[in-house]
């Protein structure tokens, strides 16, 4: 049973979903770090989420995806500090062997409690993200076109054999998926918010800046365990373009999901 229209990667489209991809642009410095933005939106919904659900004697957890080499990690750490709370409780999570290697270098010479967590895993894969369980559950996920980046990949075609009721390879919430609607083509992103369910209690909020307004619609399984709170249209930063040339506004969106 197909939730949704089946999509396919694009040939010749870049390898966003390749970890080898990024290995090779991260370790030649081709990529600065920062795609859509510096991320400031999500900074500024990150505090106001903590200020409205968190005192400052309750340290929240929080799971950075795909950080690369952007900074916004280094600003959640921020934002930590500034409450006096300890920075291992940031997790980044990255597939790049390359950003992990980095991540790890940067915060290496801070003392442990000060310093941010580097775990390297393909979110899609359950075998990688059960491996990151016993450091949640975490109250607050940032992504930063990290989604954007998983949606490029093929939709997956998942079925559960009657033997294989235990099959370790699939979450726990995508086996119940399965046995109750049967064999799924599902999204890349649809997988990727079911894997989260198990890193997440109820409550927990997602935050997402992406470049598409579509990012979330119509994805019927993602909504059995995540609600859209908001949808708020970002002004992308402008490029350089001829001052007497008209160029029209182009948006980016960030979106807050609660979890149920």
């Amino acid at each position: 049973m197909s939730s949704h229209r089946t999509h396919t990667k694009i040939p010749g489209a870049p390898d966003y979903d390749s970890p080898q991809f990024w290995d090779a642009r991260f370790a030649s410095g081709q990529d600065v770090g920062e795609w859509l933005n510096p991320g400031e939106p999500l900074i500024d919904a990150f505090v106001k989420d903590l200020d409205g659900r968190f005192a400052e004697t309750v340290t929240p957890r929080s799971l950075h995806l795909g950080p690369g080499v952007s900074t916004l990690g280094y600003k959640i750490q921020d934002v930590y500090q500034q409450r006096g709370w300890k920075s291992w409780n940031i997790v980044n999570v990255d597939f790049s062997a390359e950003a992990v290697r980095r991540g790890l270098e940067s915060e290496s010479q801070k003392p442990r409690d000060q310093a941010m967590a580097w775990h390297q895993a393909d979110l899609l894969s359950w075998n990688d993200v059960s491996k990151l369980c016993p450091l949640g559950p975490f109250d607050l996920i940032m992504d930063k076109s990290t989604s954007d980046a998983i949606a490029t990949s093929a939709d997956r075609r998942l079925r559960l054999d009657t033997n294989d009721a235990d099959d370790s390879s699939l979450s726990p919430v995508v086996r119940e998926v399965i046995c109750q609607i049967g064999e799924i083509d599902i999204s890349p992103v649809d997988l990727l918010a079911l894997h989260l369910v198990s890193l997440t209690r109820k409550g927990t909020s997602w935050m997402v800046l992406s470049y598409s307004s579509l990012r979330f619609e119509k994805r019927s399984l993602l909504n059995q365990f995540w609600s859209l709170r908001s949808r708020i249209p970002i002004k992308a930063p402008s490029g350089n373009t001829c001052s007497s040339a008209y160029t029209p506004d182009v948006y980016h969106w960030l979106y807050i999901l609660d979890r149920k």
